[in-house]
């Protein structure tokens, strides 16, 4: 290459890179990069930015907000007066019930003391007075369960009493194969009255009636197959006021197939009842296999009088 051509290239070189660089580069530079983030990412934060918190948030903060603000709140509800809805409700004041301000009536009126059973489990095994007592199979005898498998038995105490076996009617010398094994099955619980929403004014003063029900199946395994036990008891879960017992006797002829009720009311029993004991006792028999009694529906509740 002549010399002029390599002037000329250097010049091309260095004006080109010059050119590229100012002009193209700086170009690039100053009014791309910097037209994009004066004019672009300005505009973008400046508009765009500005906008959105100037015109968006703010519009947001400032009509959003103050429209929320300037429109009419909903009305706050007025706190329940507890112990007007139950005195509205139950009638307290024509009954003359005594309502002391000192209790809670919210919890009083969430437990819903009248007409309720207060007992827990009062159907274990699930059964209906409407529906005759379910029948053993005729094909194998029926064997002992635990209860726990039969139903739900929570809230009760049960226990078992076994009977001696009567020996006495069996002469000398004769063999017998089988000899009827009974047993009482003991299912008891207590009710806790202050507990269930009742309280000391209502129950020493104006004593509402207690109601008590029960059903038995008619097993015919024994004269006597059920037993009843009620007990009105003091603080103290100790002292009796008043109770009330029933032990049937029934036919051992007719049909097996029937439900038994027993019920009782007790009313003016006097001052101090707190707690109620529920006991019954329903019988069973052990010979080649093992026959029950069955209890259903037991139901203890309180009543205001009309």
């Amino acid at each position: 290459m002549s010399g002029g051509q390599q002037k000329n290239a250097k010049l091309i070189d260095k004006d080109g890179e010059e050119e590229r660089c100012k002009e193209g580069e700086e170009q690039t530079c100053q009014k791309g990069e910097e037209q994009t983030c004066e004019k672009g990412e300005e505009q973008r934060c400046k508009e765009g930015e500005e906008q959105t918190c100037q015109k968006g948030e703010e519009q947001t903060c400032q009509k959003g907000e103050e429209q929320r603000c300037k429109e009419p709140k909903p009305k706050a509800t007025p706190a329940i007066d507890w112990k007007a809805k139950c005195e509205r409700e139950w009638k307290l004041s024509d009954k003359g019930i005594s309502t002391p301000d000192s209790l809670d009536w919210q919890c009083i009126y969430g437990k819903k003391p009248f007409g309720r059973n207060l007992l827990k489990s009062p159907n274990p095994e699930g059964l209906s007075t409407s529906v005759p007592p379910p029948q053993p199979s005729e094909l194998e005898p029926p064997p002992m369960q635990p209860l726990e498998e039969i139903g739900d038995f929570s809230g009760w105490q049960v226990t078992t009493e076994h009977i001696p076996v009567d020996t006495s009617g069996i002469p000398p010398g004769v063999v017998v194969c089988y000899l009827p094994n009974y047993s009482w099955s003991i299912k008891e619980q207590c009710v806790d009255l202050k507990a269930e929403g009742l309280w000391e004014e209502l129950l020493d003063s104006y004593q509402p009636d207690i109601f008590i029900l029960d059903w038995y199946e008619d097993s015919k395994l024994d004269k006597h197959v059920f037993e009843l036990h009620i007990k009105l008891l003091a603080e103290d879960q100790k002292t009796v006021i008043k109770e009330f017992s029933h032990a049937p006797e029934n036919k051992m002829s007719g049909d097996t197939k029937n439900w038994i009720c027993v019920s009782h009311i007790f009313k003016n029993y006097g001052p101090g009842v707190r707690y109620i004991h529920f006991l019954h006792k329903s019988k069973d028999l052990f010979v080649v296999g093992f026959h029950r009694t069955r209890i259903t529906n037991s139901t203890v509740f309180v009543q205001l009088r009309d």
